[in-house]
């Protein structure tokens, strides 16, 4: 599908102050300017990242009232149910609290429903589980925050419930004990790129800086106050319980990354070390993970996470029940690591076929069933398709497609359980609610959904939403944009540079990779490798530069053989090959050049 450049436009003067006061290139300065960093104290902060990004979690609501009540219930070995979402954000969430309870004598009992049979979120039958295992404290683990009716259940039968979440609140929150989420509507916290993974962090973090300051002795002031900041501040580097909360930072960029949260703010300190931690696979389970994935040896980057780790994590889930993985990343038995590892690559392997099979026929029903250059959004059900599993295939069709996506799962009852997913521009949520009268339920953020629909709605919701989608989307929204961050000349690209540059990973949501388009450029040596891949020399002038274009066969005939030159849009970067490193070009997109 062709993509439309577009060139951001920078500021050349804020360019020239950032370029001044931290000592930093031309490129990169602007690169920061286009991820909205716009002064000399963010652009420090994004690019040493320290422990100093974090955010006092004290400022998030209701936290007082979560640590006070958890407190009470370690000091008197009271009893509490982590209530996880199936997903990696909720598998490593769940994961992080048994552990950080297990350091201080107290089982979290783990309650994660069935995908199938129970659907997302705190349920009225954990609940009642709750009751009868006599537990004082329902946790929830990236969930929570629309379950009204579960949180009216345990509150009435004396079980507090501390909901820790990050996704969409409705208009009236559940009367939760406490009610932990960055998004709501009345939050003051700084940072709302939180995932469900990051909003658990932030209160074991609590926990851990009030139960330190007891055991210190020291005064915590009960107000929000800069003091209150401050000492935060303070705690990291200088505590004795750090390497626990350092530890836990694998889990942490593991939920992260798969949930496609932001690598911005404090998420890019979770992300950057606990890749570091990933690199070093010393959690049991993750280092047998890596083992059953063929993951041998080099730094495990985002990349790796989204497309080798977390899928595997996630299958379990998909297909069967998620406490297998939550297993997995808590076991300190290297044999038990060893075989719930295999069992995740298998099932893996078998979502993957599964997945196969969904993608085709969502792709027949297309062809078959939509005018695609009318219809805005594409919404397609079937008794056939593994509820787990479509919410991947939603995604895959969005990127070919470029249309929002909901496919829907038919259940016996004759009701569909559909995922959404979306494009750029169109938030998904806000489109559910304009037509939450043809939905029982939905929940999510705006790129990604969950819903639950009569069967009888369903052309209903397809045609209404095309038309919420067409209103708030113009027709260019509907083309993939390519994003550059600068134009530069070829011979601009030097080892320095790129050294530089090595500043800005980690690299996610709302901090791509750079992008940058050279123009006027002659192709040299072009080779097909691999299934699909092209690999070329790019020159100008004196400047040769060795490229890669991953998936970019078709380039060869419909770009390179015309002969004449043409512009490439590239992410420069360092590659080391046989111990030496060399700058190579990964090519995103060409064209003929218009002169």
């Amino acid at each position: 599908m062709k993509k439309r450049w577009i060139i951001g436009e920078g500021d050349s003067a804020l360019q020239e102050q950032l370029c001044a006061a931290i000592n930093i290139t031309p490129l990169v300065s602007r690169i920061l300017i286009n991820r909205g960093i716009r002064d000399i104290t963010s652009a420090r902060d994004f690019l040493q990242v320290s422990y100093r990004n974090l955010i006092d979690p004290f400022l998030l609501n209701d936290m007082e009232k979560a640590v006070s009540r958890i407190t009470d219930v370690i000091r008197n070995k009271g009893r509490i149910m982590i209530c996880g979402d199936y997903d990696v954000d909720g598998v490593t969430a769940s994961a992080l609290y048994i552990e950080f309870f297990k350091k201080y004598g107290v089982d979290g009992t783990l309650y994660i429903p069935d995908r199938m049979r129970e659907g997302y979120g705190l349920n009225e039958a954990a609940v009642l589980m709750a009751r009868s295992q006599g537990i004082d404290v329902i946790l929830t683990a990236d969930c929570g925050t629309t379950s009204t009716a579960p949180v009216r259940l345990a509150q009435s039968l004396g079980i507090d419930v501390i909901v820790t979440d990050h996704h969409e609140p409705p208009k009236e929150l559940p009367d939760a004990f406490a009610m932990i989420n960055p998004n709501r509507h009345d939050s003051t916290y700084p940072f709302k790129g939180l995932a469900g993974v990051g909003v658990a962090f932030k209160l074991v973090q609590a926990l851990s800086q009030m139960l330190e300051a007891r055991s210190q002795r020291l005064e915590v002031r009960s107000q929000k106050s800069e003091a209150r900041i401050n000492l935060t501040s303070d705690f990291w580097p200088l505590t004795s319980s750090n390497d626990d909360l350092s530890s836990c930072l694998d889990l942490v960029a593991l939920g992260t990354i798969a949930d496609v949260a932001p690598i911005t703010g404090e998420n890019r300190f979770f992300v950057k070390e606990g890749l570091r931690l990933l690199t070093e696979g010393k959690r049991v389970g993750i280092a047998a993970l890596k083992d059953a994935a063929g993951m041998r040896g080099g730094d495990v980057t985002a990349g790796a996470v989204g497309f080798i780790l977390a899928p595997r994590i996630n299958a379990s889930g998909r297909l069967s029940k998620a406490d297998m993985a939550v297993r997995l990343l808590t076991t300190k038995d290297p044999e038990e690591a060893r075989h719930i590892a295999s069992y995740l690559n298998q099932m893996n392997e078998e979502r993957q076929r599964i997945e196969a099979k969904i993608k085709n026929e969502v792709r027949e029903k297309i062809a078959k069933e939509m005018d695609i250059n009318r219809e805005k959004v594409i919404v397609m059900a079937s008794g056939e398709w593994h509820q787990g599993v479509i919410g991947i295939v939603a995604s895959k069709i969005v990127d070919e497609f470029y249309r929002p996506c909901i496919l829907i799962s038919l259940q016996e009852d004759g009701n569909g359980k559909g995922s959404a997913r979306s494009i750029p521009g169109f938030n998904i949520y806000e489109g559910l609610e304009e037509c939450s009268d043809l939905i029982e339920k939905f929940g999510g953020h705006k790129y990604a959904a969950g819903l639950t629909i009569k069967g009888a709605n369903i052309p209903l919701l397809r045609e209404r939403l095309s038309v919420v989608a067409g209103d708030r989307l113009s027709e260019e929204d509907f083309i993939p944009r390519l994003i550059m961050d600068a134009e530069i000349d070829l011979e601009e690209i030097s080892f320095p540079l790129l050294k530089e540059m090595t500043l800005l990973p980690p690299y996610g949501v709302a901090n791509p990779e750079p992008v940058i388009v050279s123009r006027g450029l002659r192709v040299m040596e072009p080779k097909l490798v691999g299934k699909d891949h092209l690999k070329i020399k790019l020159r100008r002038g004196g400047t040769y530069l060795d490229c890669i274009g991953f998936n970019m066969a078709s380039a060869y005939n419909n770009i390179i053989k015309t002969g004449g030159e043409i512009d490439a849009a590239y992410t420069p970067e360092l590659n080391l090959w046989n111990g030496t490193y060399g700058i190579q070009l990964k090519l995103k997109d060409m064209r003929v050049s218009d002169g």
